[in-house]
């Protein structure tokens, strides 16, 4: 079409520059900027690249299942260094210090970081109001536990002299605690693929940093100092992406539900979680300790040095369990944990039949050649594997359920099963004895999860017919 005042027969090209700029819209696609572009691909909480959910959960495993192999992989390395590098009782004060870690760090989280990972998974839109004060308290309980562990080195007369290596292997636990504490507030967002991507570059940082000190200098002391660098380094990284992705809670607050009490909600949900989780790692490590009592230092590196690969092999289960648990958390069925039970299980069974055929020749292979002696040991724990698997899946789910109280009360049983045995056979048959120990206990505990799920789901399936559980009702209003 043609106006009066078009004198080529094109209105657009009469026009003034103005008019152009105008006309151009209405024919020519605008490209983005750059920033537009970064600024687009970024999503909120609630917002997914993956539309096939399935795809995404598929995804977020095999990532998960990825960061974990090459973070057990590089703790792995690690070891088998050390153990040929460091002489057999520096390497023994290696196990002493990182279990002693590992135990401060599992109590001074005491539950908080499953109940922050459950309480985000309901409430996704209130991330960043439930994720701060329990993140101050955990500072707290942090330093408290660094300064327990430093307590009980200093007045035990037997550690007393490794003290230093000893105090700095269990800062590294605690800072890693903090780290694994952030971790659960990733995977109540369902975002554990930042979590995985944190844990590749720390886990990467510890292979560097310890593998060249072990090289430098083989001293069990600036192996610690050098384990410790990657840590608060991904601490503070992680800190920062924390604060970034929760949504905030002010604009996207429920005016109906009240603001989140710790004092409550430690009460009622967190210390039974956090009883749980101590007398947890109580019994699943103390045999150390038991073992360092009436066998000595060398007979705990050799122990250790096995049950670091069985613990290693619990990656895909954990992958699996963190990608789960918002499912495990909502569900109103046992399904959801058949679906992420079978396959642990399964798959745990097969790789410990094919490794206890092949112990004989893979740990002095892996090891200096005196480690043979521990190939029994590593037998019996290898059995206990597919239990440790399928443990992993139930006590999620009893959580998940809200039987806390449940769950702390059946690994309180088990720390006194696991104690009284070891206390029978250790002294009788040193670290076989602590292994047929580790197999009891988890046999034990998995028929007591068996029993009370059972028993819950019926009350689960009644309660969610036409409503959502009343005790998932209470939680979520009281901020849990």
């Amino acid at each position: 079409m043609f106006g009066p005042n078009d004198e080529k027969g094109s209105k657009i090209l009469a026009t003034p520059r103005t008019a152009r700029r105008k006309a151009r819209v209405l024919h020519i696609r605008r490209t983005r900027f750059p920033k537009r572009r970064r600024r687009a691909a970024r999503f909120t909480v609630n917002e997914r690249s993956f539309r096939n959910p399935k795809l995404r959960h598929g995804f977020l495993i095999a990532y998960k299942t990825g960061a974990d192999l090459a973070a057990k992989g590089t703790l792995f390395v690690v070891t088998v260094v050390a153990a040929r590098r460091l002489s057999p009782h520096a390497f023994g004060v290696f196990a002493i210090g990182s279990t002693l870690g590992w135990m401060a760090a599992v109590a001074s989280d005491f539950g908080m970081q499953l109940h922050v990972a459950r309480a985000v998974a309901r409430r996704p839109q209130a991330a960043r109001g439930l994720f701060a004060p329990w993140l101050r308290l955990r500072w707290l309980t942090a330093a408290a536990a660094l300064a327990v562990a430093g307590a009980v080195v200093g007045l035990t007369p037997s550690l007393r002299v490794d003290a230093a290596p000893i105090t700095v292997l269990a800062l590294v636990y605690v800072c890693s605690g903090l780290f694994e504490f952030i971790n659960y507030f990733y995977r109540g967002l369902s975002r554990s693929d930042i979590e995985s991507t944190l844990t590749l570059w720390q886990r990467a940082g510890t292979l560097g940093c310890g593998v060249a000190a072990l090289m430098w200098r083989p001293d069990v002391t600036v192996l610690a100092v050098a384990m410790l660098a990657p840590v608060v380094v991904t601490l503070a990284a992680s800190l920062r992406t924390a604060r970034s992705i929760a949504p905030d809670d002010n604009r996207n607050r429920d005016p109906g539900l009240p603001r989140p009490s710790i004092g409550a909600a430690f009460r009622r949900d967190v210390w039974p979680i956090g009883a749980g989780i101590v007398l947890s790692a109580a019994y699943f490590r103390i045999d150390v300790f038991l073992v360092q009592r009436w066998s000595g230092t060398e007979a705990v590196g050799l122990y250790n040095a096995v049950f670091r690969l069985v613990d290693a092999l619990r990656l895909f289960p954990a992958a699996v369990m963190a990608v789960a648990l918002p499912s495990l958390c909502r569900a109103g069925d046992l399904r959801p944990l058949a679906r992420a039970a079978a396959p642990v299980t399964l798959s745990a069974a097969a790789l410990g039949a094919v490794l206890w055929i092949a112990a004989g020749e893979l740990i002095p292979v892996l090891y200096p050649p005196h480690y043979a002696a521990a190939v029994p040991a590593f037998r019996v724990l290898v059995a206990a594997f597919p239990l440790m698997a399928l443990n992993m899946a139930l006590t999620h789910q009893l959580v998940g359920w809200d039987r806390q109280r449940v769950y702390a009360a059946l690994c309180a049983a088990a720390l006194v099963v696991n104690i009284a045995l070891n206390a029978r056979l250790i002294p009788l048959y040193s670290i076989d004895g602590a292994a047929w120990t580790t197999l009891a206990t988890e046999l034990f505990l998995t028929a007591g999860c068996a029993v009370a799920l059972w028993t819950t789901d019926e009350r689960v399936r009644r309660t969610t017919a036409g409503a959502e559980p009343r005790s998932i009702q209470e939680s979520v209003a009281a901020g849990s």
